[in-house]
């Protein structure tokens, strides 16, 4: 083979491993009916300690599929599709949001004859699993709360922190719903991301052609709403006295360049009862996507209960 062919074929090899159904092909994705429907993705051994993966708001299971095939290596991942989200059951939205999914996870987790999990929440994702933990300490084995929402430090605990207006961020997240072309839905996930040329167009393109099913994007309206700009939901903000109830170990995995700065991810692995704190380099507010190798290996060691021992030269 001639060297520019060999470059031509490497190339393409690089650039197929990047795509999500390259890296998803030996995973099962399948509806649950339980009291929910809800559109799940299951990879690895299902003997295996089970981990489920939760993502952030407007988001999908597929937001993880740059650690799935890594992750399954040594767990039974499981991955969903939130309420209002993905490919899960549109109808029924409650402002009250949290508790719900909440519901929808114990249901998946019955559904399924899981006892207990590790859990990983990304985003809206963390403020899931931290209530999750309060509330259902006994199914929540370790946790992992990744660039996580949700949460409201005492007033001065963190020099010189303040509060983003994420009202601010309403009128563009609505306006991609209602008209879900590429170039706004790509425009919509750039933005958390250091990088945004880090975005893959088949990124932008699954979340595009979820975005044009009219039921979601309806119920979708309803829930960047309330979780922009709503009062609703900040009745489940987790505190630092609710943070103190948290007994999992717990590793808080963030972005150097995620919106809320490193200092928020550590005050919260402080506040946790048995937290570690772990900031990736050059990574926005999407970090299990924009640096996966360095996410995928320091978030396994951390669920085997090994030390952190991080190869980011």
């Amino acid at each position: 083979m001639n060297a520019s062919v060999q470059n031509t074929t490497e190339n393409h090899v690089e650039n197929a491993a990047d795509h999500y159904w390259v890296q998803l092909i030996h995973s099962d994705i399948h509806i649950v009916q339980g009291k929910y429907r809800t559109r799940i993705l299951q990879a690895g051994n299902p003997n295996a300690p089970a981990l489920f993966l939760l993502h952030g708001t407007g988001g999908h299971l597929e937001n993880y599929a740059r650690n799935i095939p890594a992750l399954s290596e040594h767990f039974h991942v499981i991955a969903m599709d939130f309420l209002w989200h993905g490919r899960s059951q549109t109808e029924g939205f409650d402002h009250e949001v949290i508790p719900h999914l909440i519901d929808q996870i114990l249901d998946v987790m019955n559904v399924l004859n899981i006892e207990a999990a590790h859990f990983e929440g990304q985003s809206m994702g963390g403020w899931v699993a931290m209530q999750l933990a309060i509330q259902h300490p006994e199914k929540v084995k370790r946790l992992v709360l990744t660039t996580t929402m949700g949460y409201k430090p005492n007033e001065g605990a963190i020099d010189g922190y303040v509060e983003p207006i994420w009202a601010s961020n309403l009128a563009s997240s609505i306006e991609v719903l209602e008209q879900p072309t590429f170039e706004n839905v790509r425009t919509r996930m750039a933005r958390i991301l250091a990088n945004p040329e880090r975005l893959t167009d088949e990124a932008i393109q699954v979340r595009q052609v979820l975005y044009q099913q009219p039921k979601l994007a309806a119920v979708q309206k309803l829930f960047i709403t309330e979780y922009l700009s709503g009062s609703t939901i900040q009745k489940y903000a987790v505190t630092d006295a609710l943070a103190h109830q948290i007994t999992q170990p717990t590793l808080v995995y963030w972005g150097d360049a995620n919106r809320t700065p490193p200092a928020l991810g550590q005050h919260i692995a402080k506040q946790v009862q048995q937290g570690q704190f772990y900031c990736a380099k050059d990574t926005g507010h999407w970090a299990q996507f924009e640096s996966p190798e360095i996410h995928n290996q320091v978030v396994a060691q951390f669920l085997l209960g090994q030390d952190l021992k991080i190869n980011d030269e």
